[in-house]
């Protein structure tokens, strides 16, 4: 097979099918929509209230009055999802993407409900609703019903986070002192990449009810290396002979999680500059609140002036080496978003309602503008590989390169690398033999949280391999 083999297809008609609520309940996706995101829902619900009856002085009755509004709403959203209504047209927020959402809404799924939908289709729908929401009030538009749980996870965990900087302040320096040395540079690679891969665990989306004490568990296994055992379908030294012959390249990140994960995209694009191989790191986030922990812009700052001022947060029990390498590196950063070496953009294509396949077509300015003149873009996370191959029950043994199908087979494309957790069942890239062992070991390994992959699509770069 080629890319080729699977060319551009509709949204409601996919060559394998779609991932749906089973209607006998059985299913990981049934589950989502049943319990998990709805569960989701109610905290943002819940957290809102709060928020709202903490409101207090002079002129907070008109604020607190829109707030108790958009509380009706969010229940009424809560509601038509438990009850299988159909999905609505988004009302507009100005933000510029709500007549595409629409136009899709009505040219493909114009009779879906809730349960009948693909997963892809109502989750993102959800989050996007939610966002338009808060973004269409006079007092709460820039609003981030997320905000304080993100921050809350990286609060618990900043001794976790001053040692993990340490390390890599380490290992960085290491590593521009043996940069004639490839061996040594392939080991710090392959640990920084990892290391981006296994902060994708922390997402608050699945894990919403995370605890300091279990994400410090997790940080142990990804700083470990205890994972890395359970990389399925592992393209990381095919990654390198691209990333290792890139002298002051372009790479851009498309960025999943905030707080931790996105400290890992961070320390991996601040060793990819130091280093030399890339003298341009282009960081897509999200432009408005989604998923629970993806990134914002504010977020991406909020993390950056967390390292170079952590006890405005709480930085109780780092050890003086640490937090004067957090205060270090935060600076670094400062000054690498203050030249333009790290730049950030947050395209609206990124919340919208197509997948990555379309890129080269209804999301062609930022392929256009942006990703073909990269020289790899890494796809970070589990919704993001999700829009990569589209929410299909593939074949689970479809090569990476076939699934993501234009993107790929672009004379132009950039090398495509997507690091991911698996947190929904579906997957491409693992094979037969693999497949049979986990569902041995594991029965839901697809979407277990446990189980990562490090996929490559080399485009332009395929002929150099």
């Amino acid at each position: 097979m080629s890319a080729s083999s699977f060319p551009d297809f509709a949204p409601n008609n996919t060559p394998f099918k779609p991932l749906a609520a089973a209607a006998d309940g059985s299913n990981f996706t049934y589950e989502s929509l049943h319990n998990r995101v709805p569960h989701i829902l109610t905290d943002v619900i819940n957290d809102f209230y709060h928020a709202v009856g903490s409101l207090s002085g002079a002129g907070s009755e008109a604020t607190a009055a829109e707030g108790k509004a958009l509380i009706s709403e969010l229940s009424k959203l809560k509601h038509e999802m438990v009850t299988n209504k159909p999905l609505t047209p988004l009302e507009d927020d100005q933000c510029g993407d709500i007549p595409t959402w629409n136009a899709w809404l009505e040219k493909y799924f114009a009779t879906a409900t809730w349960y009948s939908a693909p997963f892809l289709t109502w989750e993102t729908y959800m989050y996007r609703r939610i966002a338009t929401i808060f973004r269409r009030s006079k007092y709460w538009a820039k609003y981030d019903f997320f905000a304080s749980k993100k921050e809350a996870t990286f609060r618990a965990s900043m001794v976790a986070v001053a040692r993990l900087c340490s390390r890599v302040d380490r290992l960085t320096r290491e590593s521009v002192a043996a940069k004639d040395n490839e061996t040594k540079m392939h080991l710090a690679f392959v640990e920084m990449l990892q290391a981006s891969l296994w902060g994708n665990q922390t997402d608050l989306s699945m894990f919403p009810d995370l605890s300091s004490e279990k994400l410090e568990e997790m940080q142990a296994r990804i700083s470990s290396g205890e994972n890395n055992s359970k990389i399925v379908s592992n393209d990381t030294d095919r990654i390198w002979a691209i990333v290792s012959r890139l002298k002051g390249g372009r790479v851009d990140i498309v960025l999943d999680n905030s707080g931790f994960e996105l400290l890992q995209d961070v320390l991996l694009a601040h060793w990819l500059v130091a280093v030399g191989y890339a003298s341009k790191v282009v960081f897509h986030p999200k432009r408005v609140p989604w998923y629970v922990s993806d990134v914002t812009n504010a977020d991406f700052h909020w993390l950056v002036d967390a390292a170079v001022s952590p006890e405005l947060i709480g930085d109780k029990g780092m050890s003086p080496e640490d937090e004067a390498a957090l205060k270090r590196l935060g600076a670094t950063w400062k000054s690498l978003l203050a030249s333009g070496v790290w730049e950030l953009k947050d395209e609206l294509f990124w919340t919208g309602p197509y997948g990555y396949r379309y890129l080269p077509t209804e999301g062609k300015d930022v392929w256009e503008n942006d990703l073909v003149k990269s020289d790899v873009v890494i796809f970070k996370g589990d919704l993001n590989y999700r829009k990569l191959i589209y929410d299909l029950e593939w074949p689970l043994d479809t090569p990476f390169v076939d699934a993501i199908g234009p993107i790929a087979a672009d004379p132009r494309a950039p090398a495509i690398v997507a690091l991911r957790t698996s947190k929904c069942d579906t997957i491409t890239g693992v094979s037969s033999e693999k497949v049979e062992e986990l569902f041995r070991i594991q029965k839901n390994w697809m979407y277990s949280g446990e189980y990562g992959v490090i996929q490559l699509s080399p485009g332009r770069w395929c002929s150099k391999q």
